[in-house]
């Protein structure tokens, strides 16, 4: 994999030069953090036992929902109106596999007292940044596109496939670019020492963007652009990417000469580069004030903290069963208020679930609540284990932070048993997001599906509690902010949720087959998951951790 990024980094060896880069330092900080990042052996699938392999099996997963994708897109007659849905749909997960993942390794500093002091110039800083993600995007990229590439080749011809993953590789690049061009431009606009506590925010409304529109544009298509599944040329596909990349392939299977087709590959080709040139050459200037400003932490006021260490304390108390568990809830309650990079991993998916609350409930907008009470039963006990799934991600990252020196803490303490920390931390994140989650919707589902909903919402706040504690009793697990991020598997958290996600559609048609079932019947089901939860949190505690 490593010989894969050498001669990946040295693709851009011409367009960094042309930009005004110094290659020379460009080839040495790449290598340097591909050689970080394959040093130590992934740990996704430790519990598994195939450590070796886990970028391969990640790849493998993204090949699965790639042939889904090409599947529905090459199933329809029009090849323009298909590649169009497929493009959509890869950079729909590139967009948020970028915002959810690597946004932390775009503004990383913990390299700024090597990187800084060096005589490096900001555009060879961000283009080095970028880079380093694009080598991971790309080849989710290419996993993603590799069945769409395969049909191409039979129906059409080998240049085809090969221009469809070129285009492939230029959708991460616009996603990348235009990504990037915001948070930048948004760090010019606001003070340094704020940038790192609002972008969380920004982070969160452009996951509703994008993909929110990815969800409407198929009814703004569908009303003026769909005629007998064909895509006619429109004005909003000047302004939509996936359309760029569909008619660039388009036209090396059936050559058009059409104007609009002209003007659209044009910017397919046009945009990412152009985007990439003011970029680097004139938007990078300060990206090193923006790594150094943004590596200060505020803190609050002490009066403000005073009351909140008092509220959680008392919560702390009510939920945790011994004081190390009170111990593991208070450093992770203190910890996650102050962690940005927890806070940019996490809280985009908040934005995620309000699409797809959108998505489940369709809701009429001309009588919104008449529509919202006919909802299809299936749909509305998917949305209600939805609503807490954010916890999930939560979760993954609870081991990783930027300072594991402190962890020397854990072999000081007194006792053998280490798993109460690790209770208390997980009882501490499903305190802070999953319960005041439920508890903000039940009065509008009570007054929407009326009382009889109850059972149904204890039930998927149980079944999501059960959710994560099976993740976490099955797997090998970490204790709180053990490791370090720069060990965290590039693309790992996407696969555990996969995984997360297919329990928790199952879990969902459980709770769906509840309803056939008496009130009296749903409680003692209630009362089992409650049960099956405490066991594994007995399992939880009784973990053996190690601490090299």
């Amino acid at each position: 994999m490593k010989k894969t990024g050498l001669l990946f980094i040295r693709l851009f060896k011409s367009p960094a030069k042309w930009l005004g880069v110094d290659y020379e330092q460009l080839e040495i900080l790449l290598i340097t953090k591909l050689t970080i990042d394959f040093r130590n052996p992934p740990s996704g699938f430790q519990s598994m036992g195939n450590r070796k392999n886990t970028f391969s099996m990640q790849l493998f997963m993204y090949v699965v929902f790639g042939s889904l994708f090409g599947a529905a897109a090459f199933s329809i007659k029009d090849l323009t109106l298909g590649l169009t849905i497929f493009y959509s749909a890869v950079l729909v997960s590139l967009m948020m596999t970028l915002i959810s993942e690597f946004t932390s390794v775009l503004f990383d500093h913990r390299e700024n007292s090597i990187v800084l002091p060096r005589p490096i110039s900001n555009r060879t800083l961000l283009m080095y940044r970028l880079i380093h993600i694009q080598f991971y995007m790309a080849t989710i990229a290419i996993a993603l596109s590799l069945t769409g590439a395969v049909i191409i080749i039979f129906k059409y011809t080998v240049l085809a496939a090969f221009i469809f993953l070129i285009t492939g590789f230029l959708g991460t690049w616009i996603a990348l670019v235009l990504t990037t061009f915001f948070y930048l431009l948004l760090s010019k606009l606001v003070n340094g020492s704020r940038f790192k506590d609002i972008i969380s925010y920004a982070q969160i409304i452009m996951v509703v963007i994008v993909f929110g529109g990815y969800q409407i544009m198929p009814s703004l298509m569908s009303d003026a652009a769909l005629d007998n599944l064909e895509l006619h040329i429109s004005w909003w596909t000047y302004f939509f990417p996936p359309a760029w990349l569909a008619v660039i392939v388009k036209t090396f299977c059936f050559p058009d000469p059409s104007v609009s087709f002209i003007v659209l590959a044009i910017l397919g080709i046009v945009v990412p580069v152009a985007s990439a040139f003011i970029l680097i050459k004139y938007i990078s200037a300060g990206f090193g004030n923006v790594l150094s400003e943004s590596s200060a932490e505020t803190t609050a006021s002490q009066k403000e903290n005073n009351l909140k260490a008092g509220f959680l304390s008392r919560l702390s108390s009510l939920f945790c069963i011994t004081k190390y568990e009170e111990a593991g809830w208070n450093i992770t309650m203190s910890t996650i208020k102050r962690d940005r990079k927890f806070k940019q991993a996490v809280y985009p998916n908040f934005g995620i679930l309000l699409v797809l609350a959108f998505m489940l409930l369709k809701p009429d907008l001309t009588d919104p609540l008449a529509s919202l009470k006919g909802i299809n039963e299936f749909n509305k006990y998917v949305f209600l284990m939805i609503l807490g799934f954010s916890v999930n991600n939560a979760i993954l990252q609870l081991p990783y932070t930027d300072t594991i020196e402190a962890k020397w803490i854990y072999n000081a303490l007194p006792f053998k048993s280490h798993g109460d920390i690790l209770t208390g931390a997980i009882k501490a994140i499903l305190t802070k997001f999953l319960l005041p989650t439920y508890l903000f919707i039940l009065v509008p589902v009570i007054l929407i599906w009326g009382l009889p909903v109850v059972t149904p919402v204890l039930l998927s706040l149980l079944g999501n509690i059960f959710l994560v504690l099976v993740i976490v009793a099955f797997q090998e697990s970490s204790l709180p902010f053990t490791r370090l991020r720069e060990m965290q598997q590039k693309g790992m958290n996407s696969l555990q949720s996969i995984f997360s996600m297919i329990l928790l559609f199952c879990i969902a048609g459980g709770l769906y087959l509840t309803r056939l079932l008496p009130i009296w019947i749903s409680i003692i089901i209630c009362c089992m998951i409650a049960f099956f939860n405490i066991i594994l949190f007995r399992k939880i505690r009784n973990k053996e951790f190690r601490f090299a």
